[in-house]
């Protein structure tokens, strides 16, 4: 009983291990997905216009409340663009990743919001000068 009772604490204190180091790679991951979309925003952000960038100034604070369904609207919104499809993502497993985690989704166009109106703080001075 003694052996048992110290396999099961062994096994106990592994799984606490393993659970601890799963949650260390998730938030690695997700926080790889936001800078991806920032970075995808920055190099998008060329296709925006005047009016586009106030949008996304206002819509910043609602960023936080975003839903799954937010990663359809960006595309549809870049596509409106011209943006190409092509330089969106480029690596399969994470447009994979995309596809199946909706707290990758938000992420990601929480970061593209971010990536764009870094582009309009460095710009904005000089567009609204007169």
């Amino acid at each position: 009983m003694a052996v048992t009772y110290e396999e099961i604490k062994q096994q106990s204190m592994s799984d606490e291990d393993l659970v601890d180091r799963l949650r260390t790679e998730k938030q690695v991951l997700l926080k790889k997905v936001q800078q991806e979309g920032y970075e995808l925003g920055v190099r998008s952000a060329s296709r925006l216009s005047y009016r586009d960038f106030h949008h996304f100034s206002r819509v910043q604070p609602l960023a936080a409340s975003f839903d799954e369904d937010v990663l359809e609207y960006l595309w549809d919104y870049l596509d409106q663009r011209g943006y190409p499809q092509a330089a969106r993502t480029h690596d399969a497993d994470f447009a994979h990743l995309l596809e199946v985690s909706s707290q990758s989704r938000i992420l990601f166009c929480q970061g593209w919001i971010d990536g764009v109106l870094s582009i309009w703080e460095v710009i904005k001075d000089e567009v609204e000068a007169e």
